[in-house]
């Protein structure tokens, strides 16, 4: 647009929510129908009118009888105001856009240590050549975090955790895996098949994982009446196998991270837990303030992209 299109449009101080009333107004030409399509009480509908006109200084809307007819400023008005208004949508949609290339954006996500691990693994090199500039933070997730969702996802981009733990939150499943048992090798008082009254006899190492509650496999074992010893409480995954070395304890763990462990040290084993678990399902939750932003939606279609192959079956992840 011209600096000498509509004479003073140029000037500070226009309030752009004042653009559609104008339009409005100007092909109404009446106060009355112009508040009904804005959907506003008429007295609204005339203090839009009455700021128009100061900025103007301009009547804009001439009565003649019973009716309004447009001053010469208005009618020019009226035929750029669409052009103006495209340019103006324009404009806007070019600064909510987002540019991964070019981006430096942080993205924070609460996770576990484990959760972390899986989605990082996957995550990090599928954004490398896409986005190099961007950076992921991953902050541990606290009892604190789950029981204040979903006020406490307004602050960050969201949250990695099983479900069960959040409702009602707009969420993408980003992985699958089974539980599993870990022992020491030389664990002494477990055969190579021990039986689940010889595991529930060992004291066990148990996670938290939000709301004051266990991990979704420990929840699955008290809701089915079984009651380990527990001698030891960690928030972090990557600490239990060195726990669990040369010990008689034992400690309910992902089938990724326990393999992983196993291969690692040498001096763990994996055996059945004492009733069959159903696999944990990790999701990534985020607060509905942020559906709609650029950036946080092209996250979340890069997590998706870059961790489907998490929610094949366990077995042949």
């Amino acid at each position: 647009m011209s600096a000498q299109s509509f004479n003073g449009w140029t000037r500070t101080g226009m309030d752009l929510n004042l653009l559609l009333p104008l339009g409005v107004l100007l092909e109404e030409r009446n106060v009355s129908s112009a508040a009904i399509r804005l959907n506003v009480s008429q007295p609204t509908a005339s203090s839009f009118l009455a700021k128009l006109r100061r900025y103007f200084d301009d009547p804009l809307l001439v009565r003649e009888g019973n009716i309004y007819t447009l001053s010469p400023l208005a009618m020019r008005l009226k035929e750029e105001l669409p052009t103006a208004l495209r340019s103006l949508e324009q404009i806007m949609r070019a600064q909510s856009e987002f540019s991964p290339s070019t981006s430096d954006h942080e993205f924070t996500i609460l996770a576990t240590d484990y959760a972390s691990w899986r989605v990082g693994t996957r995550l990090l090199p599928w954004l490398e050549s896409l986005a190099p500039s961007i950076r992921i933070r991953f902050d541990h997730v606290l009892p604190s975090h789950v029981d204040g969702a979903p006020d406490s996802l307004k602050d960050v981009d969201g949250m990695l955790l099983p479900h069960g733990y959040l409702a009602q939150q707009p969420h993408v499943d980003v992985l699958l895996d089974e539980w599993t048992c870990m022992v020491a090798s030389d664990n002494p008082h477990l055969g190579e098949h021990p039986s689940p009254e010889e595991l529930l006899a060992m004291p066990w190492i148990m996670t938290i994982s939000g709301r004051g509650a266990f991990t979704p496999a420990a929840r699955q074992l008290q809701i089915a009446g079984v009651d380990p010893v527990v001698s030891t409480i960690t928030p972090n995954f990557f600490v239990i196998p060195s726990l669990i070395e040369g010990s008689s304890r034992v400690a309910l763990m992902p089938m990724a991270l326990a393999r992983r462990a196993v291969r690692t040290t040498g001096r763990l084993r994996l055996v059945d837990p004492p009733i069959p678990l159903a696999a944990l399902s990790e999701a990534f939750w985020w607060h509905r303030d942020r559906e709609h932003e650029p950036a946080h939606r092209w996250f979340r279609q890069q997590l998706e992209l870059a961790c489907a192959p998490l929610l094949a079956a366990p077995s042949k992840q």
